[in-house]
């Protein structure tokens, strides 16, 4: 939809191999570039998706980066733009028991702008979060407890 409306959209995709790259034809007809890294080398770059974050940000390259993998990716990726300009917006992995609210299963640690972290459900005020708001080092751990 973003390239639809004249932005330009480029992606990196990534995986440990080959065999777990998903629909990267599909991929590539929805942006204007497509990267793709592999953690063995067995296609694209050998890498992580996050490998080229620094230098593309330091360029001017990315205004908003867009996220969705493993917990420990998004965290990563939001380290690397914290104090920067560039939005990072994430799509959490919670696990969504009952997708309604109700479980309190999927809550998800964030510091609101006075400080102060506020257990998010993440199938409600979410999944996609400002990855500069989510209080990663609290993730999986009881936040509340001082």
């Amino acid at each position: 939809m973003l390239k639809a409306r004249g932005c330009r959209v480029d992606m990196i995709l990534g995986a440990s191999t080959v065999a777990k790259i998903y629909a990267p034809i599909e991929g590539k007809r929805s942006v204007n570039s497509l990267k793709i890294y592999t953690e063995d080398g067995s296609t694209g770059e050998m890498g992580k998706v996050t490998d080229p974050l620094p230098s593309l940000i330091s360029e001017g390259a990315v205004d908003v980066i867009y996220s969705c993998g493993p917990m420990g990716m998004l965290q990563a990726i939001s380290g690397i733009t914290s104090n920067t300009d560039v939005v990072h917006q994430c799509a959490v992995e919670e696990s969504m028991a009952c997708g309604v609210g109700i479980c309190m299963t999927c809550v998800l640690p964030v510091r609101k702008s006075d400080g102060s972290i506020a257990m998010l459900r993440s199938c409600i005020d979410g999944p996609v979060m400002d990855g500069s708001s989510v209080a990663w080092e609290l993730v999986g751990k009881n936040a509340m407890t001082p």
